[in-house]
């Protein structure tokens, strides 16, 4: 071979490889970016809590707009299962779900409502009576779209009754948050 060609050969031997430097950088940032995602998808329901503010910016709903019959606040009530769907269904993990945790929620949601003293609130009523509904309907299947529905009750409820940011709502509720 000259060394004519020796001029083109080299040159693009140099290219050839920084090219293949670059592709190999490329797919690793791509795969590390993916990986990356894949981690974030298993936050804590701490984390997701801090999705929406907690920041009282609306007057809060008195705690005596339900009354439950074994002593516990209806506010208490309504953030913990909320916080029981936040852990469990958000994020991509409603489709993941074990089915026998959200049937025995169910079950405790309508244990729960079954004896409520008092609802000082006809539209509130109307959202307990829409919750109990939805919770038999995942007592007696495995119905994912009831279980989301669960889930926005219970997210609007709490931030309604607690007083956060009312535009962080789902808008499922008939209650708005006047007693």
């Amino acid at each position: 071979m000259g060394w004519k060609k020796w001029l083109w050969i080299i040159p693009g031997m140099f290219i050839l490889f920084g090219g293949s430097v670059l592709l190999g950088w490329s797919i690793l940032q791509i795969s590390n970016q993916t990986d990356a995602v894949a981690a974030n998808t298993g936050t804590s329901a701490t984390q997701q809590k801090e999705e929406f503010s907690k920041e009282v910016i609306n007057t809060p709903v008195s705690e005596d707009i339900i009354i439950l019959d074994n002593g516990e606040k209806g506010h208490d009530f309504i953030s913990e299962v909320h916080a029981f769907y936040d852990e469990t269904l958000t994020w991509g993990r409603i489709d993941t779900a074990d089915y026998e945790e959200q049937k025995a929620k169910a079950e405790s949601i309508i244990e729960t409502l079954t004896h409520i003293h008092e609802v000082k609130n006809e539209e509130l009523k109307a959202d307990l009576n829409s919750i109990t509904t939805l919770a038999e309907t995942v007592v007696k299947s495995d119905d994912r779209e009831a279980m989301r529905k669960l889930h926005r009750y219970f997210h609007d409820l709490d931030i309604i009754l607690h007083g956060y940011n009312y535009d962080e709502t789902f808008q499922i509720t008939s209650f708005r948050g006047e007693n």
